[in-house]
């Protein structure tokens, strides 16, 4: 497994130092994000390999500016770790982290589905009608996609198909509806309900806030539903809380939902399920190694 660390600093934040370092000290790795519609509003990342010297040198930069209490700098999260690895590392996993690439909107809540809001402090809440959403903008040419509101899961009937032939466990599928015509289940898209339970977080996970303050938790719900944090190592699970499914969801959730948005699981599959998925060529994923301590 290969480790990176990728640093994106916005003018917008008011980070326009460090928009400035990155694009003086890394020239040729800086790379901007969106457009610069007024002067003030640039926006870059960079990429550098995990404990390297660059690595190093921005984390200073940045530790610096937080020791001196900089909002732009202590508020928000900076960088994240990108995990790469090798055929035979993921097919040697006991278990792996799905991720989901795709997103759309408009939110399914805009157009009709019907939740039960259950945390003011964390926005966590419980989905009480069918998924309904605009599948003019369900993106073409994948197998599973999201809205923005993060736990409305959407996958092709492709991916239904590969599921149920390969007799996984862990999941079921519910009818989704077009806004334009909400009595009439969509042929062609399914809303994806997790039931398996891959149990809880073990101590040997890492929670930071990004990997240039790891003791520090961005934020944890009052009422202990959510935290908002960057995960700064690869995922261990309590082995005797993993109910064995093929798909399965964390019990503890993350994120501090907002509106829309909504606290998410994470999503984990075993190595029989990326097997499948993998060798239909299912579009819309992203497999991270996970473990089982």
């Amino acid at each position: 497994m290969t480790e990176y660390v990728s640093v994106r600093a916005s003018e917008t934040l008011g980070q326009e130092e460090l928009v400035s370092f990155l694009k003086s000290r890394f020239a040729e790795a800086a790379k901007p994000i969106g457009r610069t519609v007024a002067p003030g509003t640039g926006c870059v990342e960079v990429r550098v390999p995990a404990g390297s010297r660059e690595f190093e040198e921005i984390r200073t930069f940045i530790e610096t500016k937080r020791k001196l209490g900089e909002r732009a700098f202590s508020e928000f999260t900076i960088g994240w770790y990108l995990r790469k690895y090798s055929k035979a590392e993921l097919q040697d996993a006991e278990i792996l982290r799905l991720g989901i690439t795709s997103h759309f909107e408009p939110a399914g809540e805009e157009c009709g589905t019907i939740y039960e809001t259950l945390c003011d402090h964390c926005n966590w809440g419980r989905q009480t009608s069918d998924l309904i959403v605009d599948l003019r903008r369900v993106p073409q040419h994948k197998d599973i996609t999201e809205t923005i509101a993060r736990v409305e899961w959407l996958v092709s009937s492709k991916f239904v198909q590969i599921f149920r032939q390969s007799k996984l466990t862990g999941a079921e599928f519910r009818p989704v509806f077009d806004l334009r015509n909400p009595t009439k289940p969509s042929v062609d898209w399914h809303q994806l309900r997790v039931t398996g339970k891959a149990g809880d977080l073990a101590e040997a996970t890492k929670l930071g806030k990004d990997p240039f303050s790891p003791s520090v938790i961005s934020w944890h719900c009052p009422l202990g539903h959510s935290t908002v944090t960057e995960f700064l190592s690869e995922i261990y699970l309590r082995r005797h809380t993993w109910d064995g499914s093929d798909i399965s969801v964390t019990g503890a959730l993350f994120g501090q939902g907002r509106n829309l948005l909504r606290p998410i699981p994470l999503i984990i599959i075993s190595q029989r399920a990326y097997l499948a998925l993998k060798d239909a060529g299912l579009k819309g994923l992203s497999y991270e190694v996970a473990h089982l301590v």
